[in-house]
């Protein structure tokens, strides 16, 4: 399921796009402490932002300029003001679409449809889909997607990072070390955890989808994709 954030402090506006967009089988997230948006945004690692400009504290601007030195997914940038002036800004500073407000929910609706399907699905910038196949298992690294011929889940970014790393060194072990020099900002502070809950929500994942993987824990080393009962 693709998750959504959605940063608005206008908490009748917050409810109502959030019940609407859940109808169509997306996760919805609310921000609600507007100091914090990023940390809130990495926790929750979201496929797509929607972001209101006039926020307290620091303007929706800050925080798409905040997103982008972390990840690439679309943001959708929701204010009242939307002059030419407006929408260059915001491109600028790291928006992919605009909603206008007042707005009509359908068209809301079919502008998120568009960002995941540009950004994760049929309209991806590859036509030929990147896909890794292990076992009874495919990893497609376009639409970010977890599956086997039985069910099929959807990653978060983190998920999808150590999955792709996974695949590619299989059946070979994986340090530690090296998984989160390439998944975290080495400047950043990782909490010692962060690792072992991101592998324990892929394993549930795998089965989830009844796969023929699994990822076994080395330890004092690391990690290692396998085939189950070899």
């Amino acid at each position: 399921m693709y998750k959504i954030l959605i940063v608005e402090d206008e908490t009748s506006i917050a409810s109502t796009l959030k019940n609407h967009i859940e109808k169509y089988g997306y996760e919805c997230h609310i921000v609600e402490d507007f100091e914090k948006i990023l940390d809130i945004f990495q926790e929750i690692e979201p496929h797509l932002v929607i972001m209101d400009i006039n926020l307290p504290a620091f303007d929706g601007y800050y925080w798409s300029r905040k997103i982008r030195q972390v990840s690439t997914c679309p943001i959708m940038i929701l204010s009242a003001r939307m002059s030419e002036i407006d929408q260059v800004y915001g491109i600028e500073n790291g928006a992919d679409d605009f909603i206008t407000k007042p707005f009509v929910m359908d068209v809301v609706l079919a502008k998120i449809n568009g960002q995941i399907r540009r950004i994760y699905g049929e309209y991806a910038k590859d036509t030929k889909s990147r896909i890794l196949k292990k076992g009874n298992t495919a990893l497609n690294l376009d639409t970010v997607r977890l599956s086997t011929s039985i069910e099929e889940e959807v990653l978060t970014v983190k998920e999808l990072q150590l999955c792709n790393m996974l695949f590619e060194a299989f059946p070979n072990v994986v340090s530690r070390q090296q998984l989160l020099a390439a998944i975290w900002d080495e400047e950043a502070f990782v909490e010692e955890n962060t690792l072992t809950v991101n592998i324990k929500r892929l394993r549930n994942k795998l089965e989830t989808i009844h796969s023929s993987l699994e990822v076994k824990t080395i330890r004092g080393i690391g990690y290692q994709l396998m085939e189950k009962n070899k």
